[in-house]
């Protein structure tokens, strides 16, 4: 019998793009748009009450992904870009002290992280995210 083996993946650099998401009315018709125009790989899986598909590069491994999809509950347009930060309320702190809004406090993906979402000054919403090291 072989040993069974953990993949871990690496702490996201901080600062940089970890995840993003992409809200839309139609999900299932979205869904199949990407995955013909990019051949990424799009899958549903749980997220509580609300559906969510996690999207992977076509040449991506087990549980390697890079994005997400989910139904339009407020009015979303565009993508949702996630930033990795190393301490999340020091950089909420930080991003308000400088002119954000909180559009979304802090709350908590069981297993991996933390995010919040905000607006810059010039009203681009964006998404600081906290990896919870056991990715």
């Amino acid at each position: 019998m072989e040993a069974a083996t953990t993949t871990t993946r690496p702490q996201p650099r901080e600062s940089t793009l970890v995840h993003f998401e992409i809200p839309a009315n139609e999900p299932e018709k979205i869904a199949r748009f990407y995955e013909q125009l990019f051949s990424w790989k799009i899958a549903k899986v749980p997220m509580g009450p609300m559906d969510y598909w996690l999207i992977s590069h076509k040449d991506a491994g087990e549980n390697e992904t890079m994005g997400g999809l989910y139904k339009k509950t407020m009015g979303e347009t565009g993508f949702l870009n996630h930033f990795s930060v190393v301490n999340i309320d020091q950089s909420l702190a930080k991003a308000t002290n400088l002119g954000a809004k909180l559009v979304k406090g802090k709350e908590e993906i069981p297993n991996i992280g933390w995010f919040a979402i905000l607006q810059d000054p010039d009203s681009n919403t964006f998404a600081l995210f906290q990896a919870s090291g056991r990715m």
